[in-house]
């Protein structure tokens, strides 16, 4: 660099030349200078945002492997939501089933902050809020502004005082239909959440989905059995 440098100075005999020369080179430089460590910023984001992702996947690895797939089904979708809001980072979070005669959605599970008591067996009308628009669109989806947002449906914080900042929502699917949806709320210290978050989550779903799709096999085959006079096993 120094060297061409000094060639650029030859041909530079006059001093005017000169001077408004080297003031050319020494803002370039002065740009390279800022250029670069926007670079060294941006790199260091990335690195924590991979040190991050890294550290999730180890805590949902940890989570799924704890997990019974032989326990009774609402503790462990209990567990697959507390996990959620473990590797997201979110304060609080819900699993809402559709309920197949009404196309409601019922609030199933409950974790945070909130009175969850109040809550469970809350029903959002059909398509209404990001949870409506997730299980209508069968795709997850964040929302880091939500009083910006059309699809948020404020009726749930003004009925129970509680109040949400942000969400990131994903669908619950089973083999033959969507079951529902998990969501978490107001990711901590007001951090926004990001796709990083979202396919976290996404995989927690697919894990809720065959949950699901096993209870719902059970509940038939219970059916079949009492409509045949068998007595099936709990």
């Amino acid at each position: 660099m120094w060297n061409a440098r000094r060639e650029w100075q030859t041909g530079l005999s006059h001093p005017i030349l000169r001077g408004s020369a080297m003031g050319d080179y020494d803002r370039y430089l002065k740009q390279e200078v800022v250029r670069l460590q926007e670079e060294n910023r941006s790199l260091h984001e990335e690195v924590a945002t991979l040190r991050h992702y890294v550290d999730a996947i180890h805590v949902l690895t940890e989570a799924i492997s704890q997990l019974d797939p032989t326990s009774p089904p609402i503790p462990l979708l209990d567990r697959i939501l507390y996990n959620a809001l473990v590797v997201t980072d979110a304060q609080e979070g819900s699993l809402l089933v559709r309920d197949d005669e009404t196309d409601e959605l019922v609030f199933m599970l409950v974790r945070g902050d909130v009175d969850r008591e109040e809550l469970l067996g809350y029903r959002l009308p059909p398509g209404q809020g990001i949870a409506g628009w997730v299980v209508r669109n069968r795709q997850p989806t964040i929302a880091n502004n939500v009083r910006a947002d059309e699809r948020f449906y404020p009726d749930v914080d003004d009925t129970f005082g509680f109040q949400t900042y942000s969400i990131l929502a994903a669908p619950i699917e089973g083999r033959s239909q969507i079951h529902g949806v998990i969501e978490v709320l107001n990711k901590h210290n007001n951090v926004p959440f990001n796709e990083i978050d979202q396919d976290l989550l996404m995989l927690l779903c697919r894990f809720a989905g065959e949950v699901l799709d096993a209870m719902l096999q059970q509940e038939e085959n219970s059916a079949a059995a009492q409509d045949d006079g068998v007595a099936w096993p709990e």
